[in-house]
């Protein structure tokens, strides 16, 4: 597939899960490691990526890989006694095999 074909995805991903895929939003860093904010606010982790380098993070960014699902926490964020915890519950979006750069 040559640059030219390639369909940029900023919203609305679940239905390409298992697909190789071009998304773009905000690089953000999360409690679990790296993100890209899509513009309808999903959040689509980058497998491997604890954090984003300074001079990308909170910038426009284009990432290219296989979108997977990954299991969350089984764990409840909120505990009996109404404690938080870092993490997510459910599934989350995760983008693996990633390349990256900033967006044009």
């Amino acid at each position: 597939m040559s640059d030219l074909d390639t369909t940029i995805i900023d919203a609305d991903p679940w239905k390409l899960i298992g697909q190789q895929v071009t998304i773009a939003g905000t690089a953000r860093d999360a409690a679990e490691g790296a993100i890209v904010l899509l513009s309808d606010r999903t959040p689509v982790y980058v497998k491997g990526l604890f954090s984003w380098d300074d001079a990308l993070d909170r910038k426009r960014v284009v990432v290219t890989g296989t979108l997977r699902l990954s299991g969350g926490s089984n764990e409840p964020l909120v505990n009996a006694n109404g404690e938080h915890s870092h993490g997510s519950e459910g599934d989350l979006l995760m983008i693996v095999d990633a390349s990256w750069k900033e967006a044009d």
